[in-house]
């Protein structure tokens, strides 16, 4: 009976711990602001008071959180892609959000969804067609995505880089095409005549090693006239801590120099903000002379009921399984 009894006792224990486990969780959401020119350095406040898309505004998924945003503009309409983690499958799909202003945005849907996990997608326009680099490391390739359908149908076209490479980002300067792609601490060049095929890595690849701080993409590429900037994670003390800017001042087939600038995005450290524990992704796009639309994410880390965090994302792919076979009947 004593035996029992502790069995019972240690069982209840076992119990408790497996019922009261926390994990935290970084909370992502995306924020839009104006500026008068590139940003360097951190906004005020005010521009980034509170996020313009959230896990909950998501309708066609449950989303855990969404980050990653990348803007274009297109017939005087902005498309913003962004990565929603899904919590059915625990993979990043890409999702799309619209606004006329670029101030009021309305999620439209989830555009690209894969096997393997998708997030970062780096959208653009070159000879009339919209193309796609989104994160697809667990695929083991950098793909290239062309749009079939803009902005609902996208396809591979080609498969540019083989290897786990993070947050890839393209841009033209020049007449040749580069791309920074991140991989284990280490920052990776690569170049090509043509957008689609011959890419090569710099001489000088990778540029940086064994440093988490200064090597994985963290936003779009910004050429102007003859300046170009480089925006990356700061991977510490935690994941998604801050953004970083860069000058590069010497970039040819053969050499590679560049300067840090500053610090561009963190985390506000105050408690109910948003963004309070970091921000790692940003994206700029020209919409007027003098002006910037700026997309921007940021996180809260909150600590979650593992078991109910758990029960949640089994009852996400339970709720996706009974929406397929009642397609299917």
């Amino acid at each position: 009976m004593y035996l029992l009894f502790c069995c019972a006792v240690i069982l209840l224990y076992l119990l408790s711990r497996i019922l009261n486990r926390k994990i935290k969780l970084g909370i992502w959401s995306i924020s839009v602001f104006n500026s008068n020119s590139i940003t360097f350095r951190h906004p005020n406040e005010g521009k980034l008071k509170k996020p313009v898309l959230k896990a909950s505004d998501v309708s066609d998924v449950r989303a855990e959180f969404v980050a990653d945003p990348f803007i274009i503009s297109h017939d005087s309409k902005l498309y913003m892609f962004f990565e929603i983690l899904d919590k059915s499958s625990g993979k990043g799909i890409i999702g799309l959000a619209t606004s006329t202003n670029g101030e009021n945005w309305a999620y439209d849907q989830a555009v690209l969804k894969e096997t393997y996990h998708l997030s970062y997608p780096y959208v653009f326009k070159y000879n009339n067609n919209f193309y796609m680099i989104p994160e697809s490391s667990e695929a083991n390739n950098v793909l290239l995505y062309r749009a079939e359908n803009f902005p609902y149908k996208w396809k591979v076209v080609n498969e540019l880089i083989e290897g786990k490479y993070v947050d890839s980002s393209i841009f033209k300067y020049q007449g040749k095409w580069w791309m920074y792609a991140g991989r284990s601490g280490r920052l990776h060049l690569f170049y090509s005549d043509k957008l689609e095929e011959g890419w090569v890595e710099h001489p000088k690849s990778p540029l940086i090693s064994n440093n988490y701080n200064i090597t994985r993409p963290g936003g779009r590429v910004i050429v102007d006239k003859e300046n170009i900037y480089r925006y990356t994670q700061d991977g510490q003390p935690n994941y998604g801590s801050a953004v970083r800017v860069f000058k590069i001042t010497c970039l040819s087939e053969k050499e590679y120099e560049e300067e840090v600038l500053s610090i561009t995005l963190s985390g506000s450290k105050k408690e109910l903000d948003w963004n309070k524990d970091g921000m790692h992704t940003i994206d700029q796009i020209k919409i007027a002379e003098d002006k910037w639309l700026i997309a921007v994410d940021g996180h809260k880390l909150e600590n979650k009921n593992y078991f109910l965090w758990k029960l949640d994302r089994i009852l996400a792919k339970y709720f996706v399984r009974l929406r397929i076979n009642k397609k299917c009947s």
